[in-house]
């Protein structure tokens, strides 16, 4: 059976999520991580694959249990496809494709700690322009394909092959404390097929330009009208944006312009 006919299932067993982020061209590196560090949640991922023990669990072969209250945290490794993925307390949201044309903003929270360094998220931020740009490679497989290592007993359906892969980057870093540092992420998908330039350098709103006055990005809303002469009218029905520098400063001062006012300076 395939993951395409197991994700087609009422109820998925065992799901694996991974991220990777490739740094490399900050000069960062691959890193790579997994939020699965319940014991719990490993019990339950052994008993998917079908092995009845759970490798590292005495002889800290692989990570090590933690007493948190009464709940047990195995911090331990993950092996797919080769890779080794290091556990981390993190917690992503938003990562599903919209279908009503707007952008997904997802964010992803990660603790401020690697490997046991508090702070490490912090100073890879501060050598590393904060992440901005870096790729993030969310892979999700189930625990019935992952690599023979994790398992005592080894993995007879263990198959790489097997995995969905989404991509996002890192648009910037929205907040960051001892605890844990947030990134909003930005969907490569949306820029898909677009020709460079995508925008006309002139002096007109793009907004207007494409038909999105009153809009939601446009986001005037506001209750004074004009025709497309600038002219103030009670009529809603008249209401036009020109698209000028003007245009744009007799509804809202001009904030939310995207035209390029200084563009008749270009030779």
């Amino acid at each position: 059976m395939s993951l395409n006919s197991d994700f087609q299932k009422l109820f998925v067993d065992g799901l694996i999520t991974l991220f990777e982020l490739d740094a490399s061209n900050l000069g960062a590196g691959i890193l790579r991580f997994h939020g699965h560090i319940s014991f719990q949640d490993w019990e339950k991922i052994y008993s998917y694959a079908g092995s009845d023990s759970l490798i590292g669990s005495d002889t800290e072969m692989i990570g090590k249990i933690f007493g948190k209250g009464d709940q047990k945290v195995w911090q331990r490794n993950i092996i797919f496809n080769g890779q080794t993925y290091e556990p981390m307390a993190l917690e992503v949201s938003g990562l599903e494709m919209r279908s009503d044309g707007k952008a997904s903003a997802p964010t992803l929270s990660m603790a401020n700690n690697i490997a046991g360094i508090q702070g490490a998220v912090s100073a890879y931020c501060r050598r590393f322009k904060d992440f901005a740009g870096v790729k993030v490679k969310v892979i999700r497989t189930l625990a019935k394909y992952l690599d023979a290592e994790n398992f005592s007993g080894g993995n007879a359906s263990a198959s790489p092959s097997e995995a969905k892969t989404q991509l996002w980057f890192i648009e910037q870093k929205t907040s960051e404390n001892v605890q844990q540092v947030t990134f909003e992420l930005s969907n490569p998908i949306d820029f898909e097929g677009l020709k460079i330039p995508v925008r006309n350098i002139t002096g007109y709103c793009d907004e207007a330009v494409r038909g999105r006055y009153r809009g939601e990005t446009c986001k005037y809303t506001g209750m004074k009208y004009f025709t497309d002469k600038d002219e103030p009218t009670d009529d809603p029905s008249q209401d036009r944006c020109r698209g000028g520098f003007k245009s744009c400063k007799i509804r809202f001062n001009a904030e939310n312009f995207c035209g390029f006012i200084s563009s008749n300076m270009i030779g």
